[in-house]
């Protein structure tokens, strides 16, 4: 029985994703199989399979593919084809795994899965009508790569918190080798946006110009000790809307996103009466809005400070997060790894730059 590795394999936290590569590393304490073997070494241990009944991809482990990364190539070749095939799936299956969200829902709304469960509809269908309220015309009037949208403010917020919580030392180092791509001008714009609107905090107008300046100049692209703490934090909110900016336009999850804004477009749009019959069809909608609620109590369990801040600074956003779970997953799981056990996380992060994948630090799941 193997123990737990003093270092971790950085490619293969990329690659994996490290909630996935953790649980792996765990679990091969446990085993006599190799399942991190990858290429020629993994196709010679399996060429003459001692059970006879397995390829040599056997127990090997892999991320699984989400929706839009298999679609990805249909969107490439014909954006119609591919919105076809993701409506086809909408209406057939999709529609199964609604209907029996909406039983379970609708059990739980009747109180017959217990009080906590109870309890739990009644704020996610609270926080479902602040959002409506509120938020909803945003969602479906801006585009999404504006910070109007509350999809781009999730996304923010997320990304935001992710970037402030790295290490002094690896932002300095990625700027100091200039391992991240700048565009000609950093906007200014967004990231005093999401200081007012309250994603990002701790910083003043001020500090947040002045790193967008050292940014945008290619010579002064470094934290020195004599710019400070404040300095820090500004800077890396800085960064964090250049990273959230390219998330938003280059993930293979935003064809898919965008598919989804359609069909609730379509079901809000045609509405009469207002904001109260979109929320009746919302709410009514339960295998929707199970998809919703499944959702949020995930990132509640992962993030609960990501989940309050979208909550209640977005008055409600955590009921749309369903529509940007898998886009900004790596982050969350990275965070909720900071959140209970700072030690792994700081091993994460020194393995990822050990093996020179500081891009997959930043963009996870992109190409950056």
């Amino acid at each position: 029985m193997s123990s737990q590795p003093s270092t971790y394999d950085g490619a293969l936290i990329s690659e994996l994703g490290v909630k996935r590569y953790l649980k792996g590393v765990k679990a091969q304490g446990f085993s006599n199989i190799d399942f991190f073997m990858r290429g020629t070494a993994l196709n010679a241990t399996w060429k003459e399979c001692n059970f006879g009944c397995h390829g040599p991809s056997y127990r090997s482990l892999k991320r699984p593919s989400t929706k839009s990364e298999l679609l990805e190539p249909l969107d490439d070749i014909s954006p119609a084809l591919a919105g076809f095939i993701d409506g086809a799936h909408h209406q057939t299956f999709g529609q199964i795994d609604r209907l029996a969200g909406g039983v379970q829902r609708t059990a739980e709304g009747l109180h017959a899965t217990g009080a906590e469960n109870f309890n739990k509809v009644g704020d996610e269908n609270y926080a479902t009508y602040s959002f409506v309220k509120t938020t909803l015309e945003k969602l479906i009037t801006f585009e999404i790569n504006l910070l109007d949208n509350p999809i781009s403010q999730i996304a923010m917020t997320v990304v935001s918190e992710y970037v402030s919580a790295l290490p002094e030392w690896l932002v300095e180092d990625t700027l100091k080798q200039r391992a991240l791509k700048f565009p000609e001008t950093i906007d200014t714009l967004w990231v005093m946006k999401a200081l007012s609107i309250g994603i990002i905090e701790n910083t003043s107008q001020e500090d947040l110009s002045q790193a967008v300046k050292l940014l945008n100049d290619p010579g002064q692209r470094f934290i020195g000790k004599q710019l400070g703490k404040k300095m820090a934090v500004a800077l890396s909110y800085a960064i964090a809307a250049v990273v959230t900016k390219k998330l938003m336009a280059q993930s293979a999850e935003i064809p898919g996103i965008k598919r989804d804004l359609v069909k609730i477009r379509k079901v809000v749009k045609p509405l009469k009466g207002g904001l109260g019959s979109a929320l009746l069809t919302l709410l009514g909608a339960q295998g929707h809005l199970d998809e919703a609620a499944q959702a949020s109590r995930r990132l509640q369990s992962a993030s609960p400070r990501i989940w309050n801040i979208l909550r209640f600074k977005l008055n409600g956003a955590n009921m749309v997060y369903f529509l940007v779970e898998n886009m900004l997953s790596e982050y969350v799981d990275r965070l909720s790894l900071l959140e209970r056990n700072p030690k792994e996380f700081a091993k994460v992060m020194a393995a990822l730059v050990k093996d020179k994948q500081t891009p997959a630090i930043f963009f996870p799941g992109i190409r950056a």
